[in-house]
């Protein structure tokens, strides 16, 4: 059998991502070009013979698997260790509000390694924390059992794995590729070792958004 593929795959758009507002663990749901996206991707990874699927419990992420995975029969698992990261009281407030006062909580994005925990927000290292969690224990030990396993999740927490996987320090959390709506990231596993294929694969035009 060859190596695993593992398929991170970030929720379709909702209206609070259209309006810059910060989303973390509020539970919004896709709206219509969301759905879109979820379709387009799903034609494009038509191809991939998913074993096994597990999801954020947040609506946005779930919609997006039972999209994709339309069709198949396969399981699909909700594990809160997948849910995005939680931003605490600053879930609504929108990015030009926050850059208008100069919150401090913009650090989570800007300047990652100067964040401390404020307002009930996660930090960087308790979401690295959590997705290593869930990869250690739900994909590792079964890298021999399955061959392409997918999760829908979200940003930040991609983020945080490929941190984890890459080994980086806190400061280089959001590396380019940014993970875009829908975007799909390929990881290779074998024998415990992972190789990142591609990151943030997109099947539709963002330019004609």
């Amino acid at each position: 059998m060859l190596g695993l593929k593992l398929y991170l795959i970030r929720h379709g758009e909702t209206d609070w991502n259209k309006e810059f507002k910060i989303q973390g663990s509020s539970d919004i749901e896709l709206n219509e070009y969301g759905r879109e996206l979820a379709f387009i991707t799903r034609e494009g990874l038509r191809h991939i013979p998913f074993d096994i699927a597990y999801t954020s419990p947040l609506k946005r992420a779930k919609e997006t698997a039972e999209i994709i995975l339309g069709g198949r029969n396969i399981p699909l698992y909700e594990d809160k260790r997948v849910q995005e990261a939680c931003f605490g009281s600053f879930e609504g407030a929108t990015l030009k509000e926050l850059r208008e006062r100069q919150d401090p909580f913009l650090k989570f994005f800007d300047a990652p390694e100067e964040f401390k925990k404020i307002e009930g927000c996660e930090t960087h290292e308790e979401v690295i924390a959590r997705s290593s969690d869930f990869f250690n224990d739900m994909i590792l030990p079964n890298e021999k059992k399955y061959q392409h396993i997918a999760v829908f999740s979200h940003g930040a927490w991609i983020h945080s794995l490929l941190t984890y996987i890459y080994q980086r320090e806190i400061k280089e959390y959001w590396h380019a590729p940014r993970q875009e709506n829908c975007g799909v990231t390929t990881i290779e596993i074998e024998d415990g070792v992972c190789h990142v294929l591609k990151e943030s694969e997109i099947f539709y035009n963002k330019d004609g958004e």
